[in-house]
């Protein structure tokens, strides 16, 4: 046991070297200087754009362009949607080209919140499900294809301090809740009722007709499943990456 701790530690110490290296470009924030730290911050999140579109090895990022999801389960029991559905192999293209509208750091209350805007969203892939959308009952297993115009994301984050196994503090994000909104979205389910084709595009029609009122329906849910996503991509990247490479406490 001791020689397989010892093994981890050695490999912990590797890649924190190759991800100090990649680290080593980025520039440093301040943080005892709000307005310093937040404008630095966004500084960095600009100067990383052009490496998000492909992924960030060094840091265990996956490529954003485009952003694969294996596997989604989504269930919702609420009064207007009643559905169990499953999403795999999703595609989701444009998330690389969001712009930031705002980053504040609170050092004191260990606190991140980022607002971005994403001009279209584009998601494809497979999906299996059943239920009931507002009374009317749907089924299907098929592809699918949604466009999402005008996204708004607000995010907010705890960041705490931890030590690894290595001796190396790093950042560990907990408690995060993001919100978003959308201007206007399509979506279009093939396959649906074992291929009916009537019954299928009749749904089709519903459901981009009451998009909105189904998305409030369905957006506790999809915020859950967000807010994981989110929460682990930042913490497989922030696991490789020591706080003295992009913060200066001192």
């Amino acid at each position: 046991m001791s020689l397989f701790y010892n093994f981890a530690i050695v490999l912990s110490i590797a890649a924190m070297a190759m991800a100090t290296e990649f680290a080593s470009q980025l520039r440093k924030c301040r943080v005892d200087d709000n307005v310093q730290l937040n404008s630095c911050l966004q500084q960095t999140l600009e100067d990383l754009r052009p490496y998000l579109k492909t992924g960030i090895r060094e840091l265990n990022l996956p490529p954003l362009e485009p952003m694969h999801i294996q596997r989604i389960v989504f269930s919702q029991g609420d009064t207007g949607v009643k559905v169990e559905s499953v999403f795999s192999q999703v595609k989701v293209t444009g998330l690389s080209n969001f712009t930031t509208r705002f980053i504040n750091a609170d050092p004191e209350r260990q606190q991140l919140t980022v607002g971005l805007s994403v001009p279209r969203l584009y998601v494809a892939g497979d999906y299996n499900l059943h239920g009931n959308i507002i009374l009317l009952p749907i089924s299907g297993s098929g592809t699918f294809w949604a466009d999402f115009m005008g996204v708004e994301a607000t995010g907010t984050s705890q960041m705490n301090i931890m030590t690894n196994p290595a001796g190396v503090q790093q950042l560990r994000v907990s408690q995060t809740n993001v919100d978003f909104t959308i201007a206007n979205m399509k979506i279009h389910l093939n396959n649906l009722f074992n291929g009916d084709k009537i019954l299928e595009e009749t749904m089709n029609v519903f459901l981009n007709d009451h998009g909105r009122e189904i998305l409030q329906d369905v957006k506790p849910e999809v915020t859950v499943r967000l807010n994981e996503l989110v929460q682990k991509v930042m913490n497989d990247a922030l696991s490789q990456l020591p706080v003295s490479a992009f913060l200066i406490t001192n």
